[in-house]
């Protein structure tokens, strides 16, 4: 009788276990995370072809894709140059959260938050022709 109600017990631990984790995964999270953007595809008028720029990212998720995110994090994330938004006389551009939320690098589609710094000073040098 005793071993009858521990196995009774332990199974309804277990299914308890499973449910709960399955409650808690299917949560929204927010977390930060900080990443190195790469801008690609700099006009050819320019010295640089690209550029690395560090960035702080607050995204929010369910806890799954929490988990994927942080197993699967790339170290950096390539942003065209053409996806910036030029805000001040071509030396500063934004970008934008769809750059990043958008991106194929990352595992999972995810809701970006804040982007810190969302607008970043290009102090480009223009090719001298010989």
């Amino acid at each position: 009788m005793i071993k009858k109600n521990l196995i009774v017990f332990i199974v309804c631990l277990i299914i308890a276990s499973g449910l709960w984790i399955i409650h808690h995964l299917n949560q929204t999270y927010t977390r930060e995370y900080g990443i190195d953007a790469v801008i690609t595809h700099i006009p050819k008028a320019y010295e640089q072809d690209s550029m690395l720029i560090p960035l702080k990212i607050k995204v929010k998720a369910s806890g799954l894709k929490i988990i994927l995110l942080e197993n699967h994090l790339p170290s950096k994330i390539y942003i065209p140059f053409k996806d910036l938004k030029v805000v001040n006389k071509k030396k500063l551009y934004s970008i934008h959260t769809e750059s990043i939320s958008n991106n194929e690098q990352l595992p999972v589609k995810i809701k970006i938050l804040e982007i810190q710094p969302d607008t970043i000073r290009i102090n480009f040098k223009t090719k001298k022709n010989k």
